[in-house]
């Protein structure tokens, strides 16, 4: 099996190599990728998938395909259309999982500043053995008027979870402050699929409002959410940013629709030539009956320092009880044209887990690795090469 994985391999670099002088004469840029991923099944399997990536570009004109393959055959389908016209672009995604499980179509306009979108999406909310299809829409309209200030509207009609359309960011300056856990989180994560949640009965479901304010060095926000019966949730920002040494305050309050408090959470930020700290603390609600709407939930520390090319990034966690509860080191290198990432996991009763990924970069071929294992043994090994013109 590995034989032929390694010859296919092989097969698919060299016709690669080929389209890429087609394409250089043809005018047009495209990519190629295919990935394989090894994973154990306890107690003495194992499975293998193969995803293979096409995609082309011309004159505004963007198609992509995703075709997912296991050792029980096919898995998944996902194809892509995108036409751009300048103030108006147009796309389309279809999805097979490994039956039909969606089809989105989006419309977005944009003039003068103004962002209108509209997305009309079919999806299958049943199983494969009992399909049930409905259908929702989720309207966005979007400005960036002046001084930093922006508002944005979703709307939802069928369909919910609208804040996957702003990439799942609950709090936009949290999200920003908090880089270098995200950058942990991400690291070894395969990327979640962000899709609004479509429910049935085409009726209006949720309505997203988001203002934010970036002036100055003020930075403020405010999220709010509503369903058919009126509020459910908003979330406020308000912090500043110092210029030299960067550094950046954020505190953050989440309220529910009887405006009881539900979290707070408060962001030091700071940045000093190659070394960067990042401190998290949070509050949130009481698992039992309390006097206090809030109590301590947390909190996270974050270093990230550069020594001689190598990048070193730290996370230490403790629970509420101010036990320790995690400890992650990342270690990242790029030795032109090789990059090296490393990600250890530490808890409390010692090694968690670790996750290695290297990749080469040569005459426009991109070759990739990556293996993941705890002290049982390995949970994932993956490689795969990509390649674009």
């Amino acid at each position: 099996m590995a034989r032929v994985q390694f010859a296919v391999l092989l097969i698919l670099i060299a016709i690669s190599g080929y389209v890429v002088g087609v394409a250089s004469d043809l005018g047009f840029s495209g990519s190629v990728g295919f990935e394989v991923t090894y994973t154990p099944v306890p107690p003495a399997s194992y499975d293998i998938g193969v995803d293979l990536a096409l995609g082309f570009d011309i004159s505004g004109f963007s198609f992509a395909s995703e075709t997912g393959f296991d050792l029980s055959g096919f898995q998944s389908e996902r194809i892509g259309l995108t036409l751009d016209l300048g103030a108006v672009g147009i796309s389309e995604e279809i999805r097979f999982e490994p039956s039909f499980s969606r089809n989105e179509l989006a419309i977005d306009l944009s003039i003068v500043g103004v962002n209108f979108g509209i997305d009309w999406i079919l999806a299958n909310i049943g199983s494969v053995q009992t399909p049930d299809y409905s259908m929702g829409a989720v309207i966005e309209l979007s400005s960036g008027i002046v001084s930093g200030f922006s508002i944005t509207s979703i709307t939802g009609f069928g369909a919910i979870d609208l804040v996957n359309t702003l990439d799942g960011v609950r709090a936009p300056f949290s999200h920003e402050l908090l880089y270098l856990f995200e950058y942990l989180d991400e690291m070894c994560a395969t990327p979640a699929d962000l899709d609004v949640t479509v429910v049935s009965g085409f009726y209006f479901e949720e309505e997203l409002v988001r203002l934010e304010v970036d002036y100055q060095g003020l930075i403020a926000s405010n999220t709010t959410w509503f369903d058919y019966m009126g509020l459910t949730e908003s979330l406020f920002e308000l912090g500043y940013r110092f210029g030299d040494p960067a550094l950046n305050f954020l505190a953050s309050m989440t309220l529910d629709g009887s405006f009881a408090i539900t979290a707070i959470d408060f962001i030091v930020d700071l940045s000093v030539d190659f070394v960067r700290f990042t401190s998290h603390t949070s509050f949130a609600e009481p698992t039992v009956p309390s006097p206090i709407p809030v109590v301590f939930a947390g909190q996270r520390f974050t270093v990230s320092f550069e020594v001689c090319g190598v990048t070193v990034t730290t996370e230490t966690d403790f629970d509420g009880s101010f036990l320790f509860a995690q400890e992650l080191v990342a270690i990242e290198a790029v030795i032109d044209p090789v990059t090296f990432k490393s990600l250890t996991t530490f808890d409390a009763s010692g090694f968690a887990g670790e996750c290695v990924y290297a990749d080469v970069t040569f005459s426009g071929v991109l070759l990739y690795t990556r293996a993941e294992f705890d002290f049982s043994g390995i949970d994932r090994i993956v490689f795969g090469f990509s390649l674009s013109f």
